[in-house]
């Protein structure tokens, strides 16, 4: 006998009566995999009985706290109905530069336990936001927070506050994802608060001057992603990163994605902290580290577990040429999945080079002479069938405009980039 499901159909959506009967308990189970915009759309379609308004059904989205009414001095909303909105909530946003929580509201509900279930903050123009997030520091369960502020070095105060919010992240000692990053430059001494954060796995840092600093990185233990960026697109400080700093790194074994910007005159020594064997790291990205000293190809060639490796930079960098027998060193990466050269080969006949990346699937380059249609005729034909498995070629120059085509299994894609560019990779 054919069953219903079978005859309807698996995805035939459930009558309305059907929908209507389902409790607000049961509906949590269906909408906890919906997106803040589907469950909107299901909303719309549904009607009052399916008690979608309910806020106990958005508990897995994020809540802005700059338009919730019970976090405003002019709060009209009871104690029980904050709480309808704070049970189990988990993510926390404040998307606005003009404060609108007030202060002592914020601090009865993290007195009182309201927050208590809140893991992850993210604060926009933090800087505007001092007092309320000396408070939220205090949550017993928070492990990710995410500040941004574009406050500039001349904004009248704003170092000031970006300073006390730095220091007041020391004192969250369960924070486990923690990613910074400030329009203005931060002084490195002020890192100092990382000693405090013992259980930290992923850290990304833009806004600092890291020509002080690193060493308080040095007893992380459990990092697994490090992004580090000396100063920011807006500023780069006027003192270089001492790359002996990063060998207070050498204790970081579990980190497997290493992205290093904005340091100039890397060598062996700033990179052996990620290439002492056993080589955990996976994915190594240097962006905008001009005059990369040659012997960093061997220290990376030492790097066995990479899959992912980049050299970003611009036609504005002053990056060194890689000659061929430096380019030899990264043939032991036989892992190597994506690999991107910008502007550090002479011509694309020194791909050749690299003949053992026999399990290389996406490539980007970037040339300081770009390359016409014959050029890339050229290279399809008579280079890249030497990557067996390669499947995707992305060509990168300041002019390009996105297009992409096809050759049997190789897609080829070109894109425009410039310095300060966002770039998907892998």
């Amino acid at each position: 006998m054919r069953s219903h499901s079978a005859a309807t159909g698996s995805d035939a959506p459930p009558s309305s009566a059907a929908a209507s009967s389902l409790s607000p308990h049961q509906w949590s189970d269906v909408v906890q995999y919906l997106t803040a915009d589907e469950l909107k759309e299901l909303r719309l379609a549904g009607s009052k009985e399916m008690h979608l308004a309910d806020p106990c059904l958005t508990s897995h989205l994020q809540l802005r706290m700059d338009k919730a009414p019970f976090f405003s001095a002019a709060n009209n909303s009871t104690l029980s109905q904050a709480k309808k909105w704070l049970t189990n909530r988990r993510r926390l946003v404040v998307n606005h530069a003009v404060p609108k929580m007030c202060p002592y509201r914020v601090a009865y509900l993290v007195a009182n336990g309201l927050l208590d279930s809140v893991s992850q903050i993210v604060i926009f123009d933090c800087h505007a936001h001092r007092r309320v997030f000396a408070l939220l520091a205090q949550l017993p369960n928070l492990e990710s927070l995410r500040l941004a502020s574009h406050a500039s070095d001349q904004e009248e105060g704003a170092m000031d506050e970006l300073e006390f919010i730095v220091a007041s992240v020391g004192r969250v000692h369960s924070l486990k994802h923690l990613d910074i990053e400030f329009d203005c430059v931060i002084p490195g001494s002020r890192l100092s608060f990382l000693r405090g954060l013992q259980g930290l796995q992923h850290l990304r840092l833009r806004g600092f001057d890291l020509s002080d600093g690193i060493r308080s990185m040095g007893g992380l233990r459990d990092l697994k992603t490090l992004h580090l960026c000396h100063g920011n697109f807006y500023s780069s400080p006027s003192n270089d990163v001492n790359e002996k700093d990063l060998i207070n790194l050498l204790s970081l074994t579990n980190v497997n994605q290493v992205h290093l910007e904005g340091f100039d005159c890397l060598s062996e020594t700033g990179l052996k902290p990620f290439s002492t064997t056993p080589a955990s790291v996976k994915r190594l990205v240097l962006k905008h580290c001009q005059d990369l000293n040659d012997d960093c190809l061997p220290s990376i060639g030492r790097m066995e577990n990479l899959t992912s490796l980049h050299f970003v930079h611009s036609a504005y960098d002053e990056v060194p040429i890689f000659d061929i027998e430096s380019l030899h060193h990264i043939n032991a990466l036989v892992a190597l999945k994506s690999l991107s050269l910008f502007y550090v080969l002479e011509d694309p006949t020194d791909l050749r080079a690299l003949w053992g990346l026999t399990s290389l699937e996406t490539l980007n380059i970037a040339l300081e002479d770009e390359l016409d249609e014959e050029d890339v005729d050229y290279l399809r034909q008579n280079i890249l069938p030497m990557f067996g498995s390669l499947r995707k070629l992305r060509i990168f120059s300041e002019e390009s405009m996105c297009c992409t085509c096809r050759h049997g299994k190789l897609e080829i894609e070109y894109a425009p980039f410039t310095f300060g560019d966002l770039v998907y990779l892998e």
